[in-house]
């Protein structure tokens, strides 16, 4: 089980490492992909609050895969934070009614890692 742990820790730290250098060195691109444009001002926001927070989410939740003490509330970050992502992407989805292929895999993500993350809580409960 330990190692499930790390898995899920250190795959969602990588993605959200990934994504935070994708958005932080292109974020009108990648933002565009997904039907976001902006004012100069306002690329410069996505970027330092998408880019900034999810380098810092995706460092500490690789530091939380190699430091045991840390892999509880680092598997409870990956769970609510992803949960609270993916609950506001379908409340969003269902209000607009609009879905997009980007929509279906940032939902796979995001649905995923938090199922993972409870199984690996889970896990952690009964182990100890």
């Amino acid at each position: 089980m330990e190692r499930f742990r790390i898995l899920v820790l250190a795959l969602a730290g990588l993605g959200f490492l990934g994504f935070g250098v994708a958005i932080t060195l292109d974020p009108a691109g990648v933002l565009a992909a997904v039907g976001i444009l902006g004012t100069p001002a306002g690329v410069v926001e996505l970027q330092a609050f998408y880019g900034g927070l999810e380098l810092g989410l995706g460092a500490f939740l690789l530091a939380c895969a190699f430091q045991p003490a840390w892999r509880q509330p680092g598997l409870w970050l990956v769970a609510l934070g992803n949960g609270g992502i993916g609950a506001v992407r379908l409340l969003g989805i269902a209000q607009s009614g609009e879905f997009t292929p980007f929509f279906a895999w940032a939902l796979a993500w995001e649905l995923g890692f938090t199922v993972a993350a409870g199984l690996a809580l889970t896990g952690a409960r009964k182990t100890g």
